[in-house]
């Protein structure tokens, strides 16, 4: 009965859309103070849930060949609104500090702001890999964070929770700021090619 739908991968870019951004930051708030093995596991399984969307709704799509222009546009949207709701969420309960915070989201309106530029020149600016892996990686830490009921010990007091958190922490910055870079050598050099054509042409 499910694939009936009109269109199912639509359907679960909206689910993560709109309902992930409004029910995440208000399970993590409301339920991660408790710091309960179960209530953690609860929260961090919603946010698993929508995050699999992501990769459902590009299953179907190919399998069922409802692909859309509209499906395209929202699905980084959608990865995009779960990821902020989930560390804003985190950080209002103090399981992250603000800084890292920033360095996520600011990587992310700086690649918009690329995208951009490259879209006004007619550019072409592809997923490069280490976006991709540090999606994976931020993906962890959140899933990690949301889990540890052990992180007010510190590094000495639970060094196998909190050190895989640290780990998967580190790695999605370094791999934040690096894909970050990365993208804008590619808007630049894309950039001066494009314009050394038009000289010589």
């Amino acid at each position: 009965m499910i694939l009936s739908l009109p269109n199912l991968p639509l359907s679960l870019t909206l689910i993560r859309l709109v309902i992930a951004p409004c029910s995440i930051p208000f399970l993590i708030v409301h339920l991660s103070p408790y710091n309960a093995v179960l209530i953690n596991l609860f929260v961090a399984a919603c946010f698993v849930f929508f995050g699999l969307t992501d990769f459902f709704d590009g299953y179907f799509a190919r399998k069922y060949n409802q692909q859309t222009v509209l499906g395209a546009i929202l699905d980084p949207l959608a990865d995009k609104f779960l990821m902020y709701s989930a560390l804003i969420g985190l950080l209002v309960v103090g399981k992250i500090y603000y800084y890292w915070v920033l360095i996520f989201i600011g990587r992310e309106f700086f690649v918009m702001g690329l995208r951009h530029i490259a879209l006004e020149h007619t550019l072409s600016l592809r997923v490069c890999w280490s976006a991709k892996i540090k999606t994976f990686f931020q993906f962890s830490y959140i899933t990690v964070a949301l889990l540890n009921p052990y992180q007010a010990y510190g590094l000495s007091g639970a060094p196998y929770w909190n050190g895989i958190q640290t780990i998967l922490l580190a790695l999605a910055l370094c791999l934040s700021v690096l894909s970050g870079y990365q993208y804008y050598r590619t808007v630049v050099n894309a950039y001066r090619l494009s314009g050394s054509k038009a000289r010589n042409g």
